[in-house]
């Protein structure tokens, strides 16, 4: 740690020193030389005009980019030389788009241009080389920029989801900062990372964790340690990330965070308040029905109708005090309660969100500072978190050839969680769904009087939701500092030398606690647990670094090369340490100190990565009009097996025709941009183990007995999985920017796919690691804007992306293999995608004997076939043997969208501004292992009012079966019964802005705000929400394990400018 801390010292120490000695430098003397201005023959004129308004436009600068530029005047005419009639004029002025106008021979010209409000194919766009024409791009990207600051968003994924084609993102859950997945364009892995790489102001950014947290269900990513304010653009890169070699097969989100553009001082100040809603509740049974349902159960189990009457939470007799003590049953106040556990469990919980930024800064020096501190409520009784940041970006000009840039960040961040995803007895949502309603959180006396103790464990077995949301911790506490410096020296006109070091620290601590009172005893290998206690502390530690040079060769005005050479190296340490203590005297002893010594528990790791890249990049340009870009990337990784290459290569090839720009295009005039793009890119995924690769060994312990025991089977050969990608593509905008479309279509090759194959049992080992697997996924990405409206007092955008892609296993060592989650199966196969559900198909429910007796059908129990009976379900028999077994087994689901994507709608009305997002995925299966638990009709946990409809008498037509303790027949196997339609259409966010008009004075702008996410879903899934991705892999898509619903929430806020 003391050389992780001078290597953050020492790079404040050079953002002091440099920003302290820039205006020393800057006022040296410079000689520069003037060349000699080129006159050109040719004159082009025409006239700008606001496209609104149609009034004319002073003030605008017109340039042929690098040779020459006029202005207009008072009536927005220019005249400007040019040295022919096929050149492209740059447009541009404050609070416009920027346009590119190709002349095609004509001589005079009429441009119209929108507010900077305006969605525009031609604005520039961040890429990883830098700025670039939105109109000149040979790649499938997606920028998205503005004003970010009304957005109550925690995470930048809110940013994302419904606006990219081809990024499906998917919030986990509705837990706070939660955070989303998003895989683009489809599954890229079945076993590794499949989250898109991370490049924050240049620096790259692994997204993923090192360690698995103490708290099931939560993931912690470096995307919630950025507050959207500070965010200035993203761009999504689909089929551009070659440059990233081995990193880059499930793309780049690259993002930029606010710089000063100017030295006028400029300062804005906002608070945003809010609150959510409680979620509309599953249907239960209330108490009455809830022992009905139990004398059915413990009927099945062959209980008499006299000892059913017997137990305590049936027997109705109220207790009477004598002078000897009670008569009745003492238990009866205990049991005749009608708790609605969901309303307990779920709370209104208040936010809040503080920000402050400021620019400025002089001729040689601009920054950018900004304050934020949050902090929100969650929708389970007891979760919240807040986080506090601060961001500083300066940029310092020593001279004209030489500039500096830093970017330095810290956070700060607390939360209190809840376990989710799972049917733990200490996920509280899961508690709250099976605990009997005729039950309360306290404990009550025979006279009927509330007492301050928690109810233990109930007879059925199950947790108190009460003490576990009141008394257990699960805090995550995590520090971030992250900083990066950029030098850029322009050796010559053409040639510029950059590099950029920086590094990023993450600490994160845990803490979780398991209290005695509520919550079932667990076991240990030998003892009983009382209660637990658990610590884990993870760091990561990352150095990069990034040289490159750029030269930059212009001939004449038709012909442009733009040449990059660069070499980066990443750095990463990771150590996670936890611990584990058990059964202390008292739960007022929460420290792992406390627990008995001969319990105690203790692990960790320690583990380092690092990546080596040289890469190339050339593009060429002719005529602003035909655009061609080759990519080559080297790379080599320390997870890389012994007998495979050093250096992997990755290479990349993608062209540009700009059809709108030649002259028989002259009388098309209403076609603005038209663009053709083609491109083959191949990038790689190294997460396939820090030691996968190497031989290793891990510590075990047996009854307190710690020892070494081998940890894998080496492959020497394990190399990185490799994906080749096509991708045809074409840009449109027509009638003056009125209206915009973007159409990619692709294929990607997943090759070398990690897999686990099996082997041999006498190796001690079920699976081997290699490279046998091979995917491909096909799909079409579609977005399209329009501006409906362009009044002068009233503008009305329109917008939407549609994807689908189709995704297929085309090579498997075995063929197929299944894996059980969730007591589902998951089947993966050669020729079928990725996830698809693998059950029993079912077909109604036997209302008679007799219906049952004709199919004949049975299951094998021991020795003995047993027949399905009435109330029973009807599987399909598949194979026809009569048995219905796992030779019956089908693909029941698919949990991949036909399609999915966004809309959104934007209305600026004089003052006002009204913007409205929906998201939707439409044709996904969801595999509802909540609704399967609470409609199993198996065991003692409370049922949904679904079951009231169960088979109870011969005869009797339904769709739920009988009640069967212990499910002989399995009835509640995994089959298409739990099986829902996972499509949805989600009202994401609705935003109502006002800019109140004042003089301009100290205070430059107030704007009051209203902002209400999650409005309303439209949807047939019978869960909580259709929403959710409780797991990174893919072979988890798709299955809602008691998952936190996503809260519908209202702010209101006030931003003032100074």
């Amino acid at each position: 740690m003391n050389n992780k801390m001078k290597y953050i010292f020492l790079l404040i120490a050079c953002v002091f020193a440099l920003s302290g000695n820039a205006q020393k430098f800057n006022k040296k003397v410079r000689t520069l030389k003037v060349k000699k201005r080129i006159e050109y023959k040719e004159r082009a004129s025409g006239t700008i005009v606001d496209a609104t308004t149609g009034s004319p436009l002073n003030g605008v600068r017109v340039a042929v980019p690098g040779l020459s530029t006029a202005m207009t005047d008072e009536s927005g005419k220019f005249s400007i030389r040019i040295p022919s009639y096929e050149v492209e004029l740059l447009v541009s002025s404050p609070g416009y788009q920027q346009k590119r106008i190709p002349l095609r021979g004509e001589k005079e010209v009429t441009v119209r241009l929108y507010d900077e409000t305006h969605k525009s194919l031609f604005e520039d766009v961040l890429t990883p080389l830098g700025d670039m024409a939105g109109s000149q791009t040979t790649t499938a990207l997606t920028q998205l920029n503005g004003d970010n600051s009304l957005s109550p968003a925690t995470s930048p994924e809110a940013l994302l989801q419904g606006t990219v084609p081809g990024l499906n993102t998917l919030f986990r859950s509705g837990m706070e900062n939660a955070g989303a997945n998003m895989f683009m364009g489809g599954f890229n892995s079945i076993y590794t990372n499949n989250q898109p790489l991370l490049i924050i102001d240049g620096m790259v950014v692994e997204n993923l964790s090192a360690g698995i947290s103490l708290i099931d269900g939560y993931l912690s990513t470096p995307m919630s340690t950025i507050d959207v304010k500070d965010i200035e653009r993203i761009t999504v890169l689909k089929d551009a990330a070659t440059l990233y070699g081995v990193k880059g097969s499930n793309g780049a989100i690259v993002i930029e965070t606010k710089r000063a553009k100017d030295a006028e001082t400029r300062i804005t100040a906002q608070i945003t308040t809010g609150m959510n809603l409680k979620p509309s509740s599953i249907p239960m049974l209330d108490a009455v029905q809830s022992k009905r349902y139990l004398m059915d159960v413990y009927q099945s189990r062959g209980y008499s109708a006299g000892d059913i009457q017997k137990l305590p939470f049936i027997n109705d007799t109220k207790p009477e005090q004598h002078s000897w003590g009670y008569e009745g049953n003492a238990d009866y106040y205990r049991y005749n309660k009608n708790t609605d556990w969901q309303d307990q469990l779920f709370v209104q919980g208040f936010k809040q969100n503080y920000s402050i930024g400021v620019m400025g800064g002089d001729d040689v020096a601009l920054y950018a500072l900004s304050l934020g501190y949050l902090q929100n409520e969650g929708l389970v009784k007891g979760t919240d978190f807040s986080r506090f940041s601060a961001r500083i970006n300066t940029d310092i000009n020593f001279s004209p050839k030489f500039t500096v840039q830093t970017n330095m960040n810290f956070v700060y961040g607390k939360k209190n969680l809840m376990q989710e995803g799972n049917a733990s007895p200490q996920n509280p949502i899961y508690a709250s769904l099976v605990k009997s309603p005729f039950m309360a959180g306290f404990t009550y006396n025979e006279q009927d009087q509330l007492s301050p103790n928690y109810e233990e464990v109930d007879l059925f077995g199950m947790s108190n939701p009460t003490a576990i949301v009141d008394n257990m911790l699960q805090e995550n506490i995590s520090y971030g500092f992250f900083a990066n410096i950029h030098l850029k020296y322009k050796i010559w006109k053409e040639l510029t030398l950059s590099t950029r070091f920086g590094l990023r620290l993450n600490k994160e601590k845990e803490r979780v606690f398991r209290p005695e009172e509520g919550i079932p005893y667990e076991d240990v290998a030998t003892s009983e647990v009382t209660n637990q206690m658990q610590y884990r502390t993870e760091r990561i530690f990352s150095l990069f670094d990034e040289t490159r040079a750029n030269y930059l060769f212009k001939l004449g005005v038709e012909h442009q090369l733009d040449a990059t050479l660069g070499m980066r190296y990443f750095n990463n340490r990771s150590e996670d340490d936890w611990g584990k203590s058990y059964n202390s005297t008292s739960d007022r002893f929460r420290s792992l100190q406390y627990g008995l010594n001969d319990l105690r528990q203790m692990g960790g790791s320690i583990g380092t990565w690092n990546w080596l890249s040289f890469y190339g990049n050339v593009a060429y340009s002719l005529k602003n009009r035909y655009f061609v870009n080759a990519t080559l990337s080297a790379d080599a990784s320390s997870r890389y097996g012994e007998d495979i290459g050093q250096f992997q290569i990755f290479p990349a090839l993608s062209s540009a025709w700009v059809v709108s720009s030649e002259n028989f295009m002259r009388q098309l005039s209403w076609v603005d941009l038209l663009k053709i793009r083609a491109g083959y890119s191949m990038s790689g995924n190294d997460d396939i183990g820090n030691y996968a690769a190497r031989r290793y060994y891990s510590s075990q312990n047996l009854l307190g007995n710690y020892g070494l025991v081998r940890g894998n089977l080496v492959n020497k050969n394990l190399k990185p999985e490799r994906m080749a990608r096509l991708n045809v593509g074409m840009d449109v905008a027509v009638l003056n920017e009125r209206l915009s479309l973007s159409v990619d279509v692709y294929r990607s090759t997943i090759k070398d796919m990690i897999a686990y194959s099996p082997i041999t049992s006498y190796s001690g080992f079920s699976t081997y690691i290699d490279n046998s697997g091979e995917m491909r996924n096909t799909g079409v990405d579609v977005a399209i804007n329009a501006r409906v409206l362009n009044l002068p007092s009233l503008k009305w955008d329109l917008g939407a992306t549609v994807s689908h892609y189709k995704n297929k296993i085309t090579e498997l060592k075995g063929n197929s293999y299944l894996t059980d989650i969730a007591d589902g199966t998951i089947l993966t196969e050669v020729g079928r995608p990725m996830g698809v559900f693998y059950g029993y198909k079912t077909n109604g429910i036997y209302a008679t004997t007799e219906d049952a007796k004709a199919d004949g059908l049975q299951v094998r129990s021991g020795l003995a076939d047993v027949p399905f009976g009435a109330g029973d379900v009807r599987f399909v028999n598949m194979n026809g043997d009569k048995y219905i077994n796992e030779e019956d087994m089908t693909v029941i689901g698919d949990p991949n969208p036909d399609i999915y994507g966004g809309l959104n709608t934007r209305i600026l009305w004089k003052n006002f501004t009204f913007s409205a997002r929906f998201t939707y995925s439409l044709g996904n299966d969801v595999y509802n292992y909540t609704r399967r638990t609470l409609e199993s009709m198996s065991g003692l946990e409370n049922q949904t009012q679904a079951v009231l409809n169960r088979w109870r008498a011969e005869g009797q037509v339904t769709s739920m079966p009988k009640v069967t303790y212990g499910d002989p027949m399995g009835n509640a196997r995994f089959s298409d019964r739990w099986i829902e339609d996972g499509s949805y259409l989600k009202f994401k966010n609705l935003t109502v802005a006002y800019d109140v008009p004042i003089k301009k004075g100290i205070i430059t702008g107030i704007q009051v705000y209203a902002v209400a996410e999650n409005i309303c879903t439209w949807t047939k899934y019978k869960g909580y929400d259709p929403e959710f991705s409780a797991s990174t892999n893919p072979l988890g898509y798709g299955i809602d394990a008691f998952m936190t619903p996503q809260a519908r929430t209202f702010y209101v806020g006030l931003k003032l400018g100074l």
